[in-house]
């Protein structure tokens, strides 16, 4: 929800391992041990420069991989515009499918330093390591789909780590919703909390802060609307988030427990020994980071924040 920055170092590198895959230069694939199709990089960048020609002259694989967003959607309109000219044989295809078949998403994943899906913000993506090799949990959407656009099956801007459920449902979809390495769903969008907000309320109130049905989630759109709309559809965020409502009892809990003066008290005593910063006890308190930037860190952050904004938490 928050969006992804990229460094020049890690489109390198992701150029780097998928030139790898060509071996004494040249990509080969097998089945049942039979040799199905060899073809070497020099001849890949012929193909894709043909092909490509009224598009850009001179277009190969790595302008391919690390061509940006607008250029992306310029050649997506281009190809739906001269399918007969850009359009692929199987085996051709199966090239680009391939070499996106042999990347190892954990190191792409680790690159980018994204935790959590950036469509959802509810699910971890992070690595993991087992018997002393990197997985990833994250699935890559393909933002243009490879079966329509298999020229972009590793274009590096148009691979999204994402978890399974986000990947699955936007599947080949492509309504307008965020795209994450431009665009923040974080920045359109506040969650809000219907009922009782205040401390003060909360605490004369005789509550069952844990009567769910007394929470009911929504969402205040700032900006962007129709493709708010959208994301919120395509990924079935309110009703996914209307799950999390044990969260947000919680968070009223502690608004109740934290007063103003409690937390400034611990601020004195703590600050610099249990934590560094106001920021940091306010992450403690409310198990979310307080940030935007950080979004993308932990879960749930993003439902976290704006309900503590509401309840004058942070």
């Amino acid at each position: 929800m928050q969006k992804i920055n990229i460094s020049k170092e890690a489109i390198d590198n992701f150029y780097g391992h998928i030139s790898n895959k060509f071996i004494n230069e040249k990509l080969s694939k097998e089945k049942n041990k039979k040799l199905m199709w060899t073809i070497t990089l020099t001849e890949l960048n012929t193909l894709i420069s043909k092909k490509l020609k009224g598009f850009k002259e001179n277009l190969d694989l790595e302008k391919l991989i690390k061509m940006e967003y607008s250029d992306l959607c310029r050649l997506v309109d281009y190809i739906k515009s001269n399918k007969s000219k850009t359009k692929l044989t199987i085996k051709q295809k199966d090239i680009f499918l391939t070499l996106y078949s042999r990347l190892n998403n954990a190191l792409f994943v680790k690159d980018l330093n994204v935790k959590v899906c950036p469509y959802c913000n509810r699910n971890y993506i992070f690595n993991f390591n087992k018997k002393g090799k990197e997985n990833a949990t994250a699935q890559l959407d393909h933002f243009f789909d490879k079966k329509d656009y298999p020229y972009l099956s590793v274009s590096i801007y148009n691979l999204v780590p994402s978890c399974g459920t986000c990947n699955l449902r936007k599947s080949s979809k492509q309504q307008d919703i965020f795209y994450p390495y431009n665009e923040s769903f974080n920045d359109s969008v506040k969650f809000k909390l219907k009922g009782i907000k205040s401390r003060e309320k909360l605490s004369i109130q005789n509550l069952d802060f844990f009567d769910e049905k007394r929470i009911e989630l929504d969402y205040k759109i700032l900006n962007n609307k129709d493709k708010v709309e959208n994301h919120i559809e395509i990924f079935n965020i309110k009703n996914l988030y209307n799950e999390h409502k044990d969260i947000v009892s919680e968070l009223l809990q502690k608004r109740v427990i934290y007063s103003d003066d409690y937390i400034d008290s611990l601020l004195d005593e703590y600050e610099g020994k249990l934590f560094n910063n106001k920021e940091d006890l306010q992450r403690l308190i409310t198990s979310g980071y307080v940030e935007d930037k950080d979004i993308n860190k932990r879960p749930l952050s993003k439902l976290i924040k704006d309900i503590s904004e509401e309840l004058d938490l942070l």
